[in-house]
Parts: C-alpha cells; sequence; structure tokens
C-alpha cells in the first residue's frame, strides 16, 4: 500500500503494461510495485497506459494499488482506475464499424469488437464463422471477460454498432502483415490500423500471433495523457511516457521524457531519450529510481543530446 500522496505534482508519468510494467510472466514484480508507490508518494501522477481494456487490466490495477485515471484500450478511454467508470471515450462511427466488420469478414478473418463496458452489455463481440485463435481464447477466459459471438453483420444488426472502440483480429503475423496493408489503403484517412506481436499464454512479447488493432483516426495513447497533461496545468517537459510497442510510439515520441524498454519494438527504440532494461529486469523501477534521484528528467535527456 502506498503512502500519503506528496501535495505538489511534480509531473505526469505513463506507464505501459504489458512488456513495461508486468514482466515475463505478467506479473507486477515486487520492485516495480514498490518503485510505482514511490513515485507517486513523491508526487507524481502515475497513469497507467495500456492497450488493454479496463477489464483486462483490472488485476493490475488491484495489485499496484492504482488510483485516479488510466488510459486503457489504447488510447480510447479515460478510465476511473480503481472503478472502472469511463470517463472520456474516442469511438468509431457506428457506419464505419460496419464497413470494417465486412472487410475482414471479406477477407476470411474473425472480427474483435472491444465495446465500451460502461455502455454495453459485453466487451467483446465475435463476427464471423472462423474458428477462435487459441490466444484468443486463452485471453478472455484467462481476463474473464464477456463475450458475445454472432456469425454474419446481420446478427450483429441486433446488438448494433455503436459503443465500439476497436475493431481487430488475430491470427499469425504472416496472415495479418498484408491485410493490414491493403486495409490501410482501403480505410486511408478514415481509421488507424496496426499489426503487431500479441500477448499469448506463453510469450509476453515476440510471438508469431498477432493482433490487428483498428480505431477511429486521432485515437492512441498520447491523445488522452495529453488531455490529462492540460487539465493538470503540466508541461510537456513535466511528462515522461515509458512503453515497448507500437503503441506506445506516440508518446514516447511526444512526451518531455520518452522512455523505450531494452525490449521495444525497433521502430520504437530510436525515438526514445531514454533507454531503460529489459522488463524482466526491472526496468521500470529503474527508471523510477533514475527520475527521482533527479539523473533523468528533460533537462538531463537535452543535455545528452
Amino acid at each position: 500500500m502506498c503512502g500519503a500522496y506528496a501535495e505538489a505534482m511534480k509531473g505526469l508519468v505513463a506507464v505501459d503494461l504489458d512488456g513495461t510494467l508486468l514482466d515475463s510472466s505478467g506479473k507486477v514484480s515486487p520492485r516495480n510495485i514498490k518503485a510505482f508507490c514511490d513515485l507517486r508518494d513523491a508526487g507524481y501522477k502515475v497513469v497507467p497506459a495500456t492497450g488493454r481494456s479496463w477489464r483486462e487490466s483490472r488485476r493490475v490495477f488491484e495489485v499496484i494499488n492504482a488510483t485516479g485515471m488510466a488510459v486503457t484500450s489504447g488510447g480510447s478511454v479515460l478510465s476511473d482506475a480503481a472503478t472502472g467508470k469511463t470517463i472520456e471515450r474516442i469511438v468509431i462511427d457506428p457506419a464505419l464499424v460496419r464497413r470494417l466488420t465486412l472487410a475482414l469478414l471479406e477477407r476470411g478473418l474473425l472480427a474483435h469488437l472491444l465495446r465500451d463496458h460502461d455502455s454495453s452489455c459485453h466487451d467483446y463481440c465475435l463476427v464471423g464463422t472462423g474458428q477462435v485463435n487459441p490466444a484468443t481464447e486463452w485471453w478472455l477466459k484467462a481476463h474473464e471477460v464477456d463475450v458475445r459471438r454472432v456469425d454474419t453483420v446481420d446478427d450483429l444488426e441486433k446488438l448494433g454498432f455503436d459503443h465500439v472502440l476497436r475493431v481487430g483480429a488475430v491470427e499469425s503475423g504472416e496472415v495479418l502483415a498484408p491485410v493490414c496493408a491493403a486495409m490501410r489503403e482501403q480505410f486511408h484517412g478514415h481509421a488507424n490500423m496496426q499489426s503487431w506481436s500479441a500477448v499469448t499464454s506463453n510469450s509476453a512479447i515476440g510471438s508469431e500471433t498477432h493482433l490487428l488493432e483498428i480505431y477511429c483516426v486521432g485515437t492512441d495513447k498520447w491523445t488522452m495523457i495529453q488531455r490529462l497533461r492540460d487539465r493538470h496545468g503540466l508541461s510537456n517537459d513535466q511528462v515522461f511516457a515509458i512503453g515497448d510497442g507500437l503503441n506506445d510510439l506516440i508518446m514516447v515520441r511526444e512526451a518531455g521524457v520518452g522512455i523505450a524498454m531494452q525490449n521495444a519494438h525497433a521502430e520504437l527504440r530510436p525515438l526514445a531519450k531514454h533507454i531503460a532494461p529489459h522488463h524482466h529486469d526491472d526496468g521500470f523501477a529503474h527508471v523510477v529510481e533514475h527520475i527521482l534521484s533527479g539523473a533523468l528528467s528533460a533537462q538531463s535527456v537535452r543535455s545528452a543530446v
């Protein structure tokens, strides 16, 4: 349990979960838990920023005693970390949800629709007749999320196309890469999308199973982090962003102090102002120690350039 908060906010620290705060087994190490608490007690606002929905994150939030805001569902939702209440959200236009779902079905994929749980009776709707990927089966069962399954877009009409935060698919990287490229061209200017390695039951990073994630244009973790920064009257120099994946790219690039884990995606590392140790070596705790000592700041990274 963390102690009392310092009165003056010194800055905002946005931290990714998988591949960053979490170790290779998907747990938060005692050292990282202590670092999270130390940072808050020193007067920093610590904001989990994850591609997971709140329900998929809630056990982690309990372990780290997360309070205040969390950036969830890839930046499409600003959630109350303790209760899961949606504070702000960015949903995909229903007509676009329909078109995206049809495009995935036409390419032989099972469409995964993530909804805002605060406004919907379920978390995910799986659309299509294809087999559910084993990684998806494991993930949904492990995190106890509420799922609906329908065969066609016509069946989906009964549930509606509203409250959808993300449309996606799960398959091998070699299958999803060309699909992602084709759909980027098809929906250029109408949606943001990326294909990258998924967390599976035996791989926290680097899995051959990939996610295709599609969001509304302008939706990413940095979108919500900026809103929190401005809400608290902070300068960008007071914002630290720590991550490892493609969905961390913009926040690491744009934050006053962008930090990549040693295990970060190859596209992310060159954009970071500091490289932390590997996530299974408590790289987050290393970063916190450097922030609290003053060794890591916007001024220190600028002077090192």
